[in-house]
């Protein structure tokens, strides 16, 4: 069956201190990748996915953590973009993780 939605209606990236991250989102999912804390990129297994959150992570980035059984796995992105990443994120996934 083909794809819904080919093209994302928002893609996030960023490259910083090395690290890479990115965050696409479609109607009805979202796809990421990322290197923070990794040895190479890595593809999220987002269908392994229990929940998802924003936190601060340095004066000039935040981390969009996604959090599987086993795993977290961080993306790192502009301050700027938390809103809207904030946002998209809830209107796909739904609300964020509660500490």
């Amino acid at each position: 069956m083909p794809d819904p939605s080919p093209f994302p209606s928002l893609d996030l990236q960023l490259t910083w201190r090395g690290a890479f991250g990115r965050v696409r989102f479609f109607d009805d999912r979202v796809r990421a990748e990322t290197s923070y804390e990794r040895p190479g990129r890595t593809e999220v297994p987002m269908d392994a996915v229990r929940g998802w959150r924003i936190e601060p992570c340095d004066f000039d980035a935040v981390c969009l953590e996604f959090v599987t059984g086993s795993e977290t796995y961080r993306i790192l992105l502009d301050t700027a973009d938390e809103r809207v990443a904030d946002h998209a994120l809830r209107r796909v996934l739904g609300p964020p993780l509660t500490d």
